[in-house]
């Protein structure tokens, strides 16, 4: 009888509290009614049920709060709790070496031992890419059509023309080594680690241990310093390996789509026809007896192939972009470094730092690409052993474009 009566209560008072639900949200509700009431207790039912009610309460009142407030207040808010980021500005300088400082030390610390290493897996990487090209995607056209080949061939090996000469002058091409004391009385700087003459914009390699004129850095794929006698041939050899990479995405992804939509089932059109010695055989019974192996292979090299030159695109394209802005704005890798710390003591002191041999970014490239003396930009886009404008050592000013002594 009392526990008849106390099914009962059991029962009222769940029917009191469901009651009580149909006020509340459609969610809080549900997730009530799922809870297994006949293991709980009256007390565990009026707690659940006032948990139930604190979290409908937070859930209101949260969506509440989040509508009258707009992204930007957001955005603003947390960044205020990030940290001062004034105006959403972005310092593409604090960026840039972040990003370059581990490849800095790694040069640094590496690079004297791995450099021919490195130069042999480049020559490996082309040869490669280039293998490829020819067994897949020749093919791979000359059966859409012959003139399309002929064109993508000429337009191709413009490329690789220029990516295999640019790649052998800047390996071969020393990049320029401070003269005698004697040639170049007036100038008195002395390097303090090999003592030799130190003109301006000339730094120390550690790697090589020797003073380069307009040193912009030691590449460990060049096994050399890239100075200013062939920081030309180093950056076209850049700018073509990423014209060549963005070439065989647009002309190489219909090939790698062609090679893996290819079913197992059936024989691509123009393969050769299969026989047992004296019947011809259906395709499809000789896939079932031999499937060929080539076509794993062919699949699996387009695929490698499309990462590796993703990779390469990635990495060159920003460093690409990365020297394409100091060149712009007059500079090398170290002066980017130096001429950092000076804009931001200008900024403190309230002035405006102005680099001494910015001499506008039009002046700039035909500077860094030798266009002097009747050279035009087809150098640029054509092999040209041309040496760059001026001798590495006499710098003009500014607004002093006279002082220099060109040769």
């Amino acid at each position: 009888m009392e526990g008849s009566l106390f099914g009962q209560g059991v029962a009222m008072e769940k029917e009191k509290i469901a009651s009580k639900l149909q006020n509340q949200s459609y969610f809080v509700s549900v997730l009530f009614h799922r809870l297994p009431f006949g293991c709980l207790s009256l007390d565990a039912l009026q707690y659940c049920f006032l948990k139930m009610r604190i979290i409908s309460k937070l859930f209101f009142v949260s969506n509440f709060v989040i509508s009258k407030i707009t992204r930007k207040q957001i955005w603003k808010k947390v960044r205020q709790k990030i940290g001062n980021i004034p105006h959403l500005s972005i310092d593409w300088d604090v960026l840039t070496d972040r990003f370059i400082e581990p490849v800095i030390w790694v040069v640094d610390h590496f690079a004297d031992s791995l450099g021919k290493i490195f130069v042999s897996l480049v020559w490996l990487l082309i040869q490669f890419v280039v293998g490829v090209a020819y067994w897949i995607g020749l093919s791979f056209y000359w059966n859409i059509s012959a003139e399309l080949t002929i064109a993508l061939v000429i337009f191709g090996h413009w490329i690789l023309l220029n990516v295999v000469f640019h790649y052998y002058m800047a390996l071969i091409t020393p990049p320029g080594l401070p003269p005698d004391a004697e040639q170049i009385p007036h100038i008195k700087a002395r390097c303090k680690k090999c003592q030799s003459v130190k003109p301006e914009r000339t730094h120390h390699c550690s790697i090589c241990r020797t003073c380069i004129l307009r040193m912009d850095h030691h590449c460990p794929w060049l096994n050399n310093c890239v100075g200013h006698f062939n920081h030309r041939y180093f950056f076209l050899f850049m700018a073509y390996v990423v014209l060549g990479m963005i070439f065989l995405f647009i002309f190489g992804a219909p090939v790698i789509v062609h090679e893996l939509s290819i079913s197992d089932a059936s024989e691509p059109i123009g393969y050769p026809v299969f026989h047992n010695g004296s019947h011809l055989l259906p395709v499809k019974q000789v896939e079932e007896v031999s499937p060929p192996r080539s076509r794993s292979l062919r699949r699996a090299v387009s695929v490698t192939v499309a990462i590796l030159c993703a990779g390469i695109l990635a990495a060159l394209g920003a460093l690409v972009g990365w020297h394409a802005r100091l060149i712009s704005r007059g500079e090398t890798s170290i002066e980017n470094l130096t001429n950092k710390d000076d804009r931001e003591a200008k900024r403190l002191e309230g002035s405006t730092f102005v680099n001494p041999y910015d001499y506008g970014s039009y002046e700039n490239w035909r500077i860094f690409l030798g266009l002097s003396e009747g050279r035009t930009w087809w150098c640029v886009f054509f092999p040209s052993v041309h040496p760059p404008r001026g001798d590495g050592i006499s710098w003009c000013l500014k607004n002093d474009l006279t002082h220099v002594s060109y040769k």
